[in-house]
């Protein structure tokens, strides 16, 4: 039997940062991996980041801001990088349009890497969590047993929760729990948001190999998106509004939105000699909405090979119906063989039951002031953006407030050594839309660490921690000295004056 002081389980982007900020907070961390490349959404899932849209400014952590600037040095300092984005403001790599930092993979997991140094890492799965009452003994990574002092649960899907026997949220919550207006009459927790296999591709000069028709594709080429009325395998996509469908173009040149700028990361233009353009395909057409990830009737495995097919029929439709065969898998940005990402996007987690919860109440409330809690641990924002669920079949693209996260978010009411550092915390379906993305991720890890170290050297139950203002205070202190701030500047927060 194995003893660490932390076992974050989850090579995810909160469980990397967890791991770091605790190693730099003086714990002893031993981080659980999965995958080749570290850091979830962002690398091994193949996902640009999704922030929002004063980042350029502020309203992240000093970590954070530390690896955008890390991104940017790294590509103005490549040999003939000419950092002449147009879709968005600041270096942007990629110069794709959903975000402001279109990079590739490897380059994040390659920054990553150098916050774990000094950082035990193992690879391995939770197979079971051994349990007494209020605290976690261990857990069984493959089978063998890692007792800890606290756990820190970073895996993409809440598992630890799942096996640790909590009770844990996921999918929908009714109107009558939160009282939230766009929540849904009747919970279900089988109305998840779905899942995308992301495929890397390249633009190249001339005609290329056509792959193989895969033989879901007769399927998915007829099939049409519930609700909204259109083929899957189209240029339509869901409006921001539920029932509204729009329109892009899957070339366009200019300010004018197409499919294959929204999640570029190489960009023929600002390279010279100029490099095929390259974008990582995570579109409406390639989300797989036909059962949930979690705790349905299918595995996540069954729905992992499912996914990867849809994107393989999506690749198909691209090179042979829409006529663009020199588009071809991309394998050197995603370090796999096929051009498909080391490992599926998942946009919806097991959640924890925390002694808050933040609700849709808390992120849109139709004002352009910024949310304020007295227990803040740090400051997000993005939409509500819900993909069309698996089983209502109905998507969201809501706007909200900068908001923040109230300590209550990461303290369990069952447990007293387990925290959640990715898309797991105390949230409902419709606040996670939001929480979901890199930078607020990236930040639950941090403040996992943070937390964990008030809990240990305090020697704190989670209750006793969130019913002591003073202790709170102290830890409020420590964060903002850390460079994560707990309040939005008001200087950012005056940019959103009509």
């Amino acid at each position: 039997m194995k003893k660490a002081q932390v076992l974050i389980v989850g090579d995810s982007l909160g469980g990397v940062l967890a791991a770091h900020t605790a190693r730099e907070l003086g714990l002893q961390p031993l981080l659980i991996t999965q995958h080749d490349w570290i850091g979830g959404q962002l690398t091994s899932q193949a996902v640009p980041p999704d922030e929002h849209r004063l980042i350029e400014l502020g309203g992240c952590t000093r970590r954070y801001r530390a690896f955008r600037d890390g991104m940017h040095d790294h590509y103005r300092a490549q040999p003939g990088f000419q950092d002449a984005a147009t879709m968005t403001e600041g270096c942007n790599p990629g110069d794709g349009w959903v975000s402001r930092l279109c990079i590739e993979p490897a380059v994040a997991h390659t920054h990553l890497q150098t916050l774990l140094t000094d950082v035990p890492q193992r690879r391995g799965w939770p197979t079971r969590v051994h349990r007494d009452c209020r605290r976690i003994m261990g857990v069984d990574i493959d089978g063998e047993r890692i007792d800890a002092d606290m756990v820190i649960d970073a895996t993409e899907t809440g598992e630890l929760l799942k096996l640790a026997g909590l009770r844990y949220r996921l999918g929908k919550e009714s109107r009558a729990e939160f009282n939230e207006p766009l929540a849904p009459a009747e919970s279900d927790p089988l109305d998840q948001q779905p899942v995308t296999w992301v495929l890397a591709l390249r633009r190249h000069a001339g005609p290329g190999p056509i792959c193989a028709k895969p033989p879901a594709y007769d399927f998915w080429r007829q099939h049409v998106v519930p609700h909204y009325g259109f083929a899957q395998l189209s240029e339509f996509m869901p409006g921001s509004r539920v029932g509204e469908v729009a329109r892009l173009p899957l070339f366009a040149n200019g300010a004018t939105l197409d499919w294959w700028r929204y999640r570029r990361v190489v960009a023929e233009h600002q390279w010279q000699p100029p490099q095929p353009d390259v974008s990582l395909i995570n579109w409406a057409q390639n989300d797989y909405a036909l059962h949930p990830l979690l705790d349905g009737n299918l595995t996540p495995a069954e729905i992992g090979t499912a996914a990867r097919e849809l994107s393989l029929c999506l690749l198909h439709w691209l090179q042979v119906e829409a006529g663009h065969p020199e588009l071809q898998p991309a394998s050197d940005v995603t370090g796999t063989r096929d051009g498909l990402a080391q490992a599926i996007y998942v946009r919806e987690s097991r959640r924890l039951v925390g002694l808050e919860t933040l609700t849709q109440n808390d992120l849109s409330t139709g004002a352009l002031t910024a949310m304020t809690h007295p227990q803040s641990v740090g400051i997000a924002w993005y939409n509500l953006d819900i993909h069309p669920t698996v089983k209502s079949g109905m998507g969201l693209n809501a706007k909200g407030r900068p908001y923040v996260l109230p300590l209550g978010v990461f303290l369990g009411t069952e447990v007293d050594n387990l925290l959640p550092a990715c898309k797991n915390l105390s949230v409902t379906h419709l606040a996670n839309a939001s929480t979901r993305v890199h930078p607020t991720e990236w930040l639950a890890g941090e403040v996992a660490a943070h937390i964990a170290v008030t809990l240990l050297n305090d020697q704190l139950t989670p209750a006793a921690l969130h019913a002591n203002a003073e202790v709170v205070a102290a830890l409020q202190q420590r964060l903002q000295s850390d460079g994560i701030p707990t309040a939005w500047p008001s200087e950012l927060t005056a940019r959103l004056a009509p």
